[in-house]
């Protein structure tokens, strides 16, 4: 049966050779040969266990020459180096021009002006005779115009535009290689010369061939597996190593900055002009003039027909007897 494991040993040796980063299985030399055991031999798999990247690869048979029991010690891969450092993002856009001021509030209307002073009244003129109109004397002056309101204050300066957004985030920088399959580990001391074997009957000999079967590589971080398939006298060894953690996300880009702030609204327009103010009243009109001397006495009309005699009133009362 020891002649069974050299093969396997020599078949695994095999891959190691033509796969050097597998990370695969490593032990010291077989013992010296022990005498011929029973015709049928086993292998069971016990424990796999996954170890430190960089450590060495071993496997175990805690079991016999005949009944073969493996523990397998598989390292996992090496993290990864970091992901380099993503882009810086992008300036962000100018932000848009802010809007327009409002439109300023309406002037205050000007005051509105004061009344003219009222014209003098003229002297009474002297009664005289009557004689034709004198002409109408001059209209009093018009009072003066009320000043014009002033001018409303200019309106207030539009609000300042809003702030542009700020610029988006830069892309995440792309993944860091995966790191590098482990080393293959050291060779290991040379186990212990396998205990004899009890001479079993004499019986037909059939020689065990093992081969590897699959290599799967596993998820990072992942434990190590090891199986044997296939049935006497062909036996398949299954491997499953963990590959390397993959290197951490490079840092994110630094945010671009933030876009310029918009440009100042322009200044609402001026408030509409105050409405002139109301026209003073008009003046009292100015005192007649005097009366103007009487003019000549015409000459006497001619005498006029004698109307005729008017009917004879009633007689009055008597009036009452005198003292």
């Amino acid at each position: 049966m020891n002649n069974n494991l050299e093969r396997a040993q020599a078949y695994i040796d095999c891959y190691n050779k033509n796969h050097p980063n597998s990370g695969c299985c490593c032990y010291g030399p077989t013992g010296p040969t022990g005498p011929t055991g029973p015709a049928s031999a086993t292998i069971t798999i016990s424990t796999t266990t996954t170890s430190d990247p960089g450590s060495a690869a071993n496997v175990i048979n805690t079991g016999t020459s005949s009944n073969a029991i493996l523990e397998f010690t598989i390292p996992r891969g090496a993290t990864g180096p970091t992901g380099a450092t993503g882009p810086t993002g992008a300036t962000g856009p100018t932000g848009p021009a802010g809007a327009t001021g409002a439109t300023g509030a309406t002037g205050a209307t000007g005051p509105t002006g004061a009344t003219g002073p009222a014209g003098a009244t003229g002297a009474t003129g002297a009664t005289g005779a009557t004689g034709p109109t004198g002409a109408t004397g001059p209209a009093g002056a018009t009072g003066a115009t009320g000043p014009t309101g002033a001018t409303g204050p200019a309106g207030a300066t539009g609000p300042t535009g809003v702030t542009g957004p700020t610029g988006a985030t830069g892309a995440t920088g792309a993944t860091g290689p995966t790191g590098p399959a482990g080393a293959t580990g050291a060779t290991g001391p040379t186990g212990p010369a396998g205990a004899t074997g009890a001479t079993g009957p004499t019986g037909a000999v059939t020689t065990p061939i093992f081969a590897i079967g699959t290599v799967t590589t596993g998820a990072p971080g992942s434990s190590a597996t090891a199986s044997i398939t296939g049935t006497s006298p062909n036996f398949f060894l299954n491997l499953t190593i963990p590959q390397g953690v993959t290197g951490p996300a490079g840092t994110a880009g630094v945010a671009g900055p933030t876009g310029p702030t918009g440009a100042t609204g322009a200044t609402g327009p001026a408030g509409a002009t105050g409405a002139t103010g109301a026209t003073g009243p008009t003046g009292p009109a100015g005192a007649t003039g005097a009366t103007g001397p009487t003019g000549p006495t015409g000459p006497a009309g001619a005498t006029g027909a004698t109307g005729p005699t008017g009917p004879t009133g009633a007689t009055g009362p008597t009036g009452p007897t005198g003292p």
